[in-house]
């Protein structure tokens, strides 16, 4: 999933403010810190996401005379949750 800076940036704001809001969260570290180390987690996730739908697309490309009456959306979003757990990712 493509994903931009701005946008990534504007989800570390609202959680930030959400948790603080509800006191879900004791910052032992300064702020700006703080939202650098989940801005970094929260990237380094869409990126992993990235990697296996890349993966999902070529396994899909390379089996494509073979699904042909298959909805390729489907057969995408299945081998991608396939990847995904065999990784441990939760999506």
């Amino acid at each position: 999933m493509k994903i931009k800076t701005e946008q990534i940036d504007r989800l570390v704001d609202r959680l930030m403010k959400a948790y603080q809001a509800k006191e879900l969260i004791m910052l032992k570290a300064k702020e700006h810190e703080v939202r650098a180390k989940i801005k970094e987690i929260i990237t380094r996730n869409f990126h992993e996401e990235e990697v296996i739908e890349e993966e999902a697309r070529q396994m899909l490309a390379s089996h494509a005379g073979q699904v042909k009456e298959m909805d390729h959306y489907k057969m995408f979003l299945l081998i991608k949750q396939k990847l995904a757990l065999k990784k441990g990712f939760v999506l």
